[in-house]
């Protein structure tokens, strides 16, 4: 097995292939896959995912036997890892797709999957991804930050209106992310509906992602084990055949409204165990820890914001209240 990752070198993105636990710049290895815009990094890959995969699968043979020809670098310290890709088109993100998280984090327990569609949404791919480290840049606009630990799908065959039966094959591979979420923006009382999912999980900073992509090809989405701590404290536990929605009804349902192109990364919803209904909400000096075993584990830390601004109108937007989840009109 391999895995792809973007490592920070001297305040620079350096695309890297890792192997039994070992690292080698693609640009030693294998440039001609970083053809024909190096400065994209891994979104070369992505964008030629069924002409690079094989060269990929050889390439880590032959690393694995020592026959690659150049030395692997240092193992990256965590803090090292970059967003995996320097970025994407678009930032897709699916909400709502765990029944614990409905029931124990969201208090839904009438929800039947016969009723529902998939709620969808997008943050900002430039200003929202980051990767690990003293990345994420608390808020100053919340008081109520939450994390909601999620498994990413890479798409690497893009398209419109794709089949379920066709959706896995246009998924190149799979990391983590943090859906960040200021919770008393996307409940806003001055809402008119309530409900404000730009405010609420658009923010800069709002999605650490990585450490590593792992290939499709080697895990089955619907049996992968996700977890999160807050500093040091475990507070989601879950695997994702707990979904509602699998990763192919997603990627169908989703290319439905919107032309999905390779290197897109699609967010798959958080299992229960967030900050939510319980209050406890992160603050600046939080550590944040996810992690998968195939890709590895994702570290924050929250930072203050060297730009905070008490500005008028984000002291005057909201009054400080019981945030809960919006009346479903029962």
């Amino acid at each position: 097995m391999f895995t792809l990752a973007t490592i920070n070198q001297q305040g620079s993105p350096l695309p890297v292939i890792e192997t039994g636990g070992r690292y080698w710049r693609l640009a030693d290895v294998a440039p001609e896959l970083l053809q024909p815009e190096p400065r994209r990094g891994l979104l070369n890959i992505f964008g030629n995912w069924n002409v690079a995969e094989p060269k990929l699968v050889a390439l880590a043979s032959a690393l694995a036997e020592g026959k690659a020809g150049a030395a692997p670098i240092g193992t990256p310290t965590p803090g090292q890892f970059s967003a995996p890709l320097q970025y994407p088109n678009k930032l897709l993100c699916a909400g709502a797709n765990y029944y614990e998280h409905l029931r124990l984090d969201a208090g839904v327990t009438d929800f039947r999957k016969e009723n529902n569609v998939p709620p969808f949404f997008m943050k900002p791919a430039t200003t929202s991804l980051v990767g690990s480290g003293k990345t994420v840049r608390f808020p100053p606009q919340t008081e109520k930050l939450d994390y909601e630990v999620e498994l990413i799908a890479v798409i690497g065959k893009g398209g419109r209106k794709i089949s379920e039966e066709d959706a896995l094959d246009r998924v190149a591979g799979y990391t983590i992310g943090l859906d960040m979420s200021a919770r008393e923006w996307q409940f806003h009382h001055k809402h008119l509906f309530k409900a404000d999912l730009f405010g609420g999980k658009a923010f800069d900073d709002s999605c650490p992602a990585g450490p590593r992509i792992v290939p499709a090809r080697f895990v089955d989405p619907q049996n992968l084990h996700l977890r999160l701590w807050v500093n040091g404290e475990l507070r989601q536990d879950a695997s994702t055949a707990d979904m509602i929605w699998s990763v192919a009804e997603l990627v169908s349902a989703i290319s439905t409204h919107i032309t999905l192109e390779p290197g897109d990364m699609l967010m798959t919803g958080s299992p229960a165990g967030v900050g939510l209904p319980t209050g406890r909400y992160l603050k600046i000096g939080d550590v944040v820890e996810a992690e998968m075993p195939e890709t590895g584990r994702l570290t924050v830390e929250l930072v203050e914001d060297p730009e905070k601004q008490s500005t008028a109108y984000a002291r005057s937007a909201f009054v400080t209240g019981k945030v809960g989840m919006p009346d479903r009109g029962r």
